[in-house]
């Protein structure tokens, strides 16, 4: 009798669980409460990528002259915009509920709650053999707001606005804020981000959160690092003025909520398993994602760490092939990409020179900018740079940090090297085609290890 599987939650984590538990040949049950496809598909990766891709499309209209192309000022039809989000979306989700009719998941919708050794969906009990728990995370509140005012938006939010506001409050400048601040400014909103750290961008070394928040800058949002939001002093319909704890006091038709996310692990069940849920709600697995059940396996963003899709989707697939096979395989969560789709483009893997630095290692950069490469200056995008990080005894790549356009499409090739433990020497040895704004990856390579014919 072949093995039940039950994943709770069908995200990016829960939708590669249950079908690749599928092709391991498990009788797969996928309980979901909202949509399959989770967090990313509906509300995070796809739908604020299609809208950050009309957003760059106007900004280059808006340049066209200088390509030698005469264009009128384009008018932005917000309404088209968000419609071609949501068939993305719709095209996608389809996608992944063809996919589990293909490999046979029984797709269960509601609420699901632990008891015992099954799960229950609206009153109906799904027994397990092992159980994946995949419920993701929901954006964290601020308790000095009243989240419940139409003013106060989280990113859920902003993608069911029908105007685009003129005027709006980002708090928190991280991933999510940023990324939003650059597409708002590109749509012509009045832009503020609020950080109580130092810094925006946490996330990436000290240089390219410097350079970063200048282009941000650049393009008219005003950032205000170190600040708080200390008070709303109004809150209306169609708006709320808000006082920094400075006594700054910005009126803006919208504040949106960028201070991270919530894993929702409470009261569906998991106390009652023996499964161990740390002060945050993350729930502790080891490294071959087997919380203190052994027949439960947690993945995805409600186990802490980096929350990205492809992270929590490579998971999905190690744990249920942990579950059923005889072989079980630790993570490794070393070299994964991370990306931030804000223009410019941010995309990194490993250590950054900051981190490298702290672990220990006696650093050797490799620096490449792109206002020297001639595919960006063709595509009108001389911003940014690639730096590969080494150490400078064994010369083996530790990370990489990649600043400009197409970043996130050239990390991989860095993330590749990195897995194949090649050094900078062999990386910068590799011939890249010309022109293309890859092979600042082999400039910069060459750089560092001091062979580049043309940079210093």
């Amino acid at each position: 009798m072949s093995s039940r599987v039950v994943v709770l939650g069908g995200g990016p984590a829960g939708d590669v669980a249950a079908l690749r538990a599928a092709q391991l040949g498990a009788q797969v049950t996928l309980v979901e409460r909202a949509q399959l496809g989770g967090t990313c598909l509906n509300w995070g990766c796809i739908p604020t990528k299609a809208l950050l891709a009309s957003a760059d499309l106007l900004r280059k209209i808006r340049r066209a002259e200088e390509f030698g192309i005469d264009v009128p000022e384009p008018r932005v039809n917000f309404s088209k915009m968000m419609s071609r989000k949501e068939d993305i979306v719709l095209k996608q989700r389809a996608g992944v509920e063809n996919a589990c009719k293909r490999k046979k998941v029984e797709v269960v919708r509601g609420q699901g709650v632990v008891a015992s050794d099954a799960v229950v969906v609206n009153g109906k009990r799904f027994p397990y053999d092992v159980l994946v728990v995949a419920v993701g995370t929901e954006p964290a509140g601020l308790p000095i707001l009243d989240m419940d005012q139409p003013a106060v938006i989280t990113s859920n939010g902003v993608l069911r606005l029908e105007t685009v506001p003129k005027t709006m409050l980002v708090v928190g400048g991280g991933v999510v804020g940023c990324e939003f601040a650059s597409l708002f400014a590109a749509l012509g909103t009045q832009v503020t981000v609020v950080e109580v750290l130092p810094r925006l961008l946490l996330a990436v070394d000290t240089r390219t959160a410097a350079q970063f928040q200048k282009a941000l800058e650049k393009e008219g949002v005003h950032v205000l690092t170190g600040r708080t939001l200390a008070d709303v002093l109004q809150y209306r319909r169609d708006g709320l003025v808000a006082s920094l704890d400075d006594g700054t006091k910005l009126d803006v038709e919208k504040l949106l909520v960028s201070v991270g996310r919530l894993p929702q692990t409470r009261d569906i069940g998991l106390e009652g398993t023996g499964v161990k849920i740390d002060q945050r709600g993350y729930i502790e697995t080891d490294d071959f994602l087997r919380t203190a059940n052994p027949k439960i396996y947690a993945i995805g963003d409600c186990r802490g760490g980096l929350q990205l899709a492809h992270k929590a989707s490579a998971e999905g697939a190690r744990a249920v092939e942990n579950a059923l096979g005889d072989r079980p395989m630790p993570m490794d969560w070393s070299v994964i990409p991370s990306c931030i789709y804000t223009h410019p483009e941010i995309a990194t893997v490993g250590l950054n020179a900051d981190t490298a630095k702290d672990a220990g290692h006696d650093v050797k950069l490799g620096t490449a900018r792109f206002v020297g490469e001639g595919k960006a200056l063709a595509e009108g995008e001389p911003d940014g740079y690639v730096q590969i990080i080494t150490d400078k005894a064994t010369d083996r790549i530790l990370g990489a940090t990649i600043m400009g356009v197409h970043a996130v499409e050239i990390v991989h090739e860095i993330a590749v090297a990195m897995s194949d433990a090649l050094t900078m020497a062999e990386l910068g040895s590799i011939i890249h085609a010309h022109p293309t704004v890859s092979e600042l990856v082999m400039d910069a390579a060459e750089q560092g290890e001091g062979v580049a014919p043309y940079l210093s």
